[in-house]
């Protein structure tokens, strides 16, 4: 069983082209991955309303979609891609220990596919 931090994305945000984890600021940010590196997990990934699963290191360009303006079916299918790419990068569903830094609504689909997981934080 291996520990993967998944960390939501924010609103604030760089205004040019950088590796995932430099294009989100703020303090919410700063907090969840420092959490995040504290439990030296195997893996950590940030979940993108744009681009979904994203390594620390994928440089992307700045956006603004925010999964809580979307509906029940564009969530159902931005979850499912998720979950893809999840499996893709030999995560583990079913054995692996999730930490879900995110909000209720990014989180809401992806529990269903996911056996072992812990929100230790309430996100607005």
């Amino acid at each position: 069983m291996q520990k993967i931090v998944l960390v939501t994305c924010v609103a604030p945000k760089r205004n040019h082209k950088c590796a995932a984890k430099d294009l989100y600021q703020g303090d919410l940010f700063q907090e969840l991955m420092a959490f995040a590196e504290a439990k030296n997990p195997a893996k950590v990934f940030i979940l993108s309303g744009k681009y979904h699963l994203l390594d620390l290191d994928t440089e992307i360009e700045p956006y603004d979609v925010n999964l809580n303006h979307v509906s029940e079916t564009e969530l159902k299918a931005w979850s499912a891609k998720v979950i893809a790419q999840l499996k893709a990068a030999g995560c583990n569903l079913q054995n692996d220990y999730f930490y879900l830094l995110t909000n209720e609504t990014y989180r809401r689909h992806l529990v269903t596919e996911i056996k072992y997981y812990e929100v230790p934080f309430h996100i607005e």
